[in-house]
């Protein structure tokens, strides 16, 4: 089993990083591969320029992007963890999907429409955010993160959305709530072993 773990937070010590190291021991505590994709430390290239998909289109994949497709055509386990920044991924991840996630690798267009092509792996997403998840939930749009972020990227490329933690007000948490919610986070993989439920879960 692989564990491909993509972390985009430009800050070492963000909360961000600070779970994707966590998770990383855990899953090798585990005997489980892991791979992390930091991607501002591998200095990911975000633009999907017109000689990428030029080359795309002639089923020439551009080294850069061909590394990413391996890898996560290798994992069955997929995690993200990023910051929402203005309701969204940071640009960074964005593109990210932009260029691995494409037609003829992640997905096809059939005469019934799309098709995933990245059955069999199970993506867990992980959000850190700046306000409470009750303002958001007032606002209507905690339910739109979870089916935008989740099911409209990982779904529609086949991929099943085991999960998606969200952590509150992040930037205000002291280190004991932080340590916490990574405590909680560990917690939430024991999903992935045999004859375990996955449940959906927020952090409150």
């Amino acid at each position: 089993m692989q564990h491909l773990i993509i972390s985009a937070h430009p800050n070492e010590n963000s909360f961000s990083n600070a779970l994707a190291e966590a998770l990383t021991n855990e899953s090798r505590h585990n005997d489980i591969d892991v791979v992390v994709r930091n991607l501002y430390e591998v200095d990911f290239n975000p633009v999907l320029t017109k000689k990428d998909l030029s080359k795309i289109k002639d089923g020439t994949v551009p080294e850069d992007i061909a590394r990413e497709q391996e890898i996560l055509y290798n994992s069955e386990i997929i995690s993200l963890i990023y910051p929402l920044w203005w309701g969204s991924f940071p640009a960074i991840l964005k593109g990210y999907f932009d260029r691995v996630l494409t037609n003829g690798f992640a997905f096809k267009i059939t005469a019934e429409g799309p098709e995933g092509l990245l059955k069999g792996k199970k993506a867990f997403l992980h959000t850190s955010m700046g306000n409470s998840i009750e303002e958001y939930e007032n606002k209507g749009i905690l339910k739109a993160f979870r089916q935008i972020h989740g099911q409209e990227v990982f779904g529609f490329c086949g991929i099943e959305v085991a999960g998606h933690l969200f952590y509150p007000r992040i930037s205000d948490s002291s280190t004991g709530m932080k340590n916490k919610y990574i405590e909680e986070a560990l917690g939430f993989y024991k999903t992935i072993l045999p004859d375990e439920e996955v449940v959906n879960t927020v952090m409150r």
